[in-house]
């Protein structure tokens, strides 16, 4: 009988293990195949120093060292591999821990592995929103470790001991002690027999008193409100608030539902197939859940910002082109990404342009601080893309890509000590330290500057000299870093861009006389086809400076006011049709958007 019995114990063990791999391979291949886009977004969402008086901030407020250790957690992702294995082991470790509380609570329940796999699941879920962040995984899991070392405590005077290190658990895991304190009750008032069952609450009770006292009015002066919020995730998202409170709710009636699970006659010869059948059941929602819950929109915009940031500018465009991201920052980085390649009058319209002139220079808000200055860089208006990325490190702290363009506008206005200020605070970290000696060497030698690929470029489109800056009007700069610098072609072809986005033909065909002196040797496709439009109207070509319009776009706009002649005796199939064969041209957007 022993003998029997140790086999049905070692496969029940055998099964969770199962089960909790089955989950971590899950989590993995979501994270590394379909949710890679939120390892990169996290990564950027703050950098890692190491260095005393990055690190020192954390110790000032109760869970200041979780939200610590969720960042240096967090740098990890800069490898989508690296950071799919560390984010699934998390994901699923507060089902390793449950499974051993539920040999405790629950022993030989066939609902055992059902009950420690859901918060795994419900974790995973909450990841797939891209501002859940590590730490949040983390405060729940430390509330289940702390449970399971006092439930581990087979003395009463161990089990005081515990409870009496419940300060510094409030301490790392701030507003999450509360789930714990609620939890520790439940479990106390359903498990212990005699007078204990009333003792240990009112411990834990007096020492939550105790700190909450301690941390708000003598050590670190925190607030009542931090006291309780801190750092729990409040995010502006239906689903994950519901999931939120739903695991909340889980854990802290964790020990009622081990109760009522515990009721449950267990049948020997069935409870191997009856654990199973529920967790199995529990993975494959959660599949199901991930799969039909993807933001593919979302993933699309992340996906072409990280491209951007990576300066991969072809492939940016040839991903937003195919896999087209219906976003205003989406299509402001194709936009920022066609300027770095010198073709934005020439495939503008290749990608969706639904926003008008918004998708070219973003307005100012702090909605828009991450990614504004890229369109003030690509033109050569420096000190504009500095002030928006020193405004996004005072508001969002520092990050790597804001210390990036810090350092690039410091060298490009040659205020060299201060890329050195940059660089140097770069150094301090992980994965960053290679960049920042490099363009630390640009600061020490200065000659450098002139011979680095990017920046030396930028340095050629630079205005002649200083002028005041059009902070309400944005675009209102463009034609006077043109003036400042005839040879910047990428302020230029963005000021056309915006006069194509706002259907302003009669003013764009004015500037055209400006771009044989400029080094041009054609008319941009788009900028043709407006001249088209222009000709087509006042039945006249404008003044073209000497360059001639392409035989090319001429036979395609003979073709498009054929095709748009026909098609217009079926209105209800006029835009549709006119899409399929011109919907990359400027006369679509003009007719149609």
């Amino acid at each position: 009988m022993r003998r029997n019995g140790e086999k049905i114990k070692m496969i029940r063990v055998t099964d969770a293990w199962f089960i909790l791999t089955l989950f971590f391979i899950i989590a993995f291949g979501y994270l590394f195949f379909l949710g890679d886009y939120i390892l990169f977004f996290q990564e950027q969402q703050s950098l890692f120093l190491y260095s005393a008086a990055y690190i020192n901030d954390f110790f000032i407020k109760p869970g200041g060292l979780l939200d610590l250790a969720g960042r240096f957690l967090t740098q990890f992702y800069i490898s989508k591999f690296a950071g799919s294995i560390i984010l699934a082991a998390v994901l699923s470790t507060p089902g390793i821990i449950l499974f051993y509380v539920n040999r405790r609570l629950i022993p030989g329940s066939a609902f055992s592995a059902f009950l420690f796999l859901v918060p795994s699941c419900m974790l995973m879920l909450m990841q797939t929103h891209y501002y859940h962040l590590m730490m949040y995984n983390l405060g729940f899991l430390l509330v289940i470790v702390y449970f399971h070392i006092w439930l581990s405590a087979e003395k009463k005077t161990i089990r005081y001991l515990v409870l009496a290190l419940f300060p510094l658990f409030f301490y790392l895991t701030g507003a999450y002690a509360a789930i714990f304190i609620c939890l520790f009750i439940l479990y106390s008032l359903l498990y212990i027999e005699g007078p204990h069952k009333y003792y240990y609450p009112l411990f834990i009770l007096a020492a939550t008193g105790i700190s909450a006292v301690v941390f708000n009015e003598i050590l670190l002066l925190q607030t009542f409100k931090q006291l309780v919020l801190f750092p729990l995730p409040f995010i502006n998202d239906t689903a994950h608030k519901v999931l939120f409170w739903l695991l909340t709710g889980l854990l802290i009636l964790y020990p009622v539902i081990s109760r009522l699970a515990g009721t449950l006659k267990p049948v020997k010869r069935n409870i191997i197939p009856a654990g199973l059948i529920l967790p199995v059941i529990v993975l494959a929602a959660t599949v199901i859940m991930l799969i039909t819950g993807f933001n593919s929109q979302t993933a699309r915009v992340i996906n072409v910002e990280k491209l951007v940031f990576e300066e991969k500018w072809e492939d940016a465009v040839e991903y937003q082109e195919k896999y087209p991201a219906e976003n205003l920052i989406g299509e402001f980085f194709y936009n920022v990404a066609l300027s770095e390649t010198d073709q934005l009058c020439d495939r503008l319209f290749y990608g969706r342009q639904d926003f008008g002139t918004a998708s070219l220079i973003l307005g100012w808000s702090s909605e828009h601080l991450n990614w504004g200055a890229y369109s003030f860089y690509t033109t050569g208006l420096i000190n504009e893309a500095q002030r928006w990325a020193y405004e996004e490190m005072v508001v969002y702290g520092m990050r790597p890509q804001n210390m990036k363009m810090l350092t690039k506008t410091s060298l490009l206005t040659g205020n060299y000590r201060l890329a050195m200020k940059y660089t140097g605070i770069m150094k301090n970290t992980l994965f960053y330290k290679p960049w920042a000696r490099e363009f630390e060497k640009l600061a020490k030698d200065t000659a450098l500057v002139r011979s680095h690929p990017e920046l030396g470029n930028k340095l050629k489109i630079l205005p002649g000299s200083d002028f005041f800056i059009h902070l309400e009007s944005p675009e209102a700069n463009l034609p006077l870093l043109v003036d400042e610098n005839p040879g910047n072609r990428r302020a230029f072809e963005y000021m056309m861009s915006w006069l194509l986005l706002g259907k302003n033909v009669d003013i764009l065909v004015n500037n055209i006389r400006l771009m044989k002196n400029m080094g041009y040797t054609r008319i941009p496709r788009h900028i043709e086809e407006a001249i088209l439009i222009y000709y087509n109207s006042m039945g006249k070509f404008p003044d073209l400076g000497g360059l001639p319009v392409s035989n090319e776009t001429m036979m395609r706009f003979d073709q498009y006011f054929a095709a748009y002649m026909q098609a217009r005796q079926n209105p209800s199939l006029l835009q549709e049709t006119m899409k399929k064969d011109f919907g990359n041209t400027f006369w679509y957007y003009f007719h149609f958007k």
